[in-house]
């Protein structure tokens, strides 16, 4: 779970709870009465779905639902925030749920697992920064007429793809 503190607009208006609170009890002359509470200005939201850390939190009643998602440490890189409407105020006991948002990617590469270049689609091709499907053709047309690539490096030999493009790629890919 992140830092407790950690917040947009407040760093004290939203807290992760990692245990059931109990009602206090006070002792009035002798006499155990349960505490009196007044209305509160917190509220308990659940944040699951493409977030960083997924949980309850209590947040002050005037939180958005933008600085809950901060402070549960943010989306995912595939967390769909578009269609939340991130300047809404919570409610307790909310429910929000970012949506994964993976847009015809390959869930190699969603799990930051690398592209092999000899085994790829076009489609896995296609997902990598910087090429696309004209360029994964020409990946798939090389290694056809070309064979394997012993190396990564060998990628540079695609028409198209020189060192400013193979750096973007070079985390993304293997053989």
């Amino acid at each position: 779970m992140p830092d407790s503190s950690v917040l947009a607009a407040n760093t004290s208006d939203v807290n992760s709870i990692n245990h059931h609170e109990s009602n206090s009890i006070h002792a009035n002359n002798g006499v155990v009465q349960p505490e009196q509470h007044t209305e509160s200005t917190d509220a308990i939201v659940y944040v699951t779905g493409a977030i960083q850390s997924p949980g309850l939190y209590k947040v002050a009643a005037s939180s958005t639902i933008g600085d809950v998602i901060k402070g549960a440490g943010g989306a995912l890189p595939y967390g769909d925030v578009e269609s939340i409407n991130l300047a809404e105020t919570v409610t307790g006991g909310q429910h929000i749920h970012i949506k994964f948002n993976f847009h015809g990617n390959p869930e190699s590469l969603l799990r930051n697992q690398k592209i092999n270049i000899n085994t790829a689609t076009v489609k896995e091709l296609d997902s990598l920064p910087g090429i696309g499907p004209t360029m994964a053709k020409r990946i798939e047309e090389y290694r056809q007429s070309k064979g394997a690539f012993t190396s990564i490096e060998d990628i540079k030999h695609v028409k198209g793809i020189g060192d400013g493009l193979f750096k973007k790629i070079r985390d993304k890919i293997t053989v």
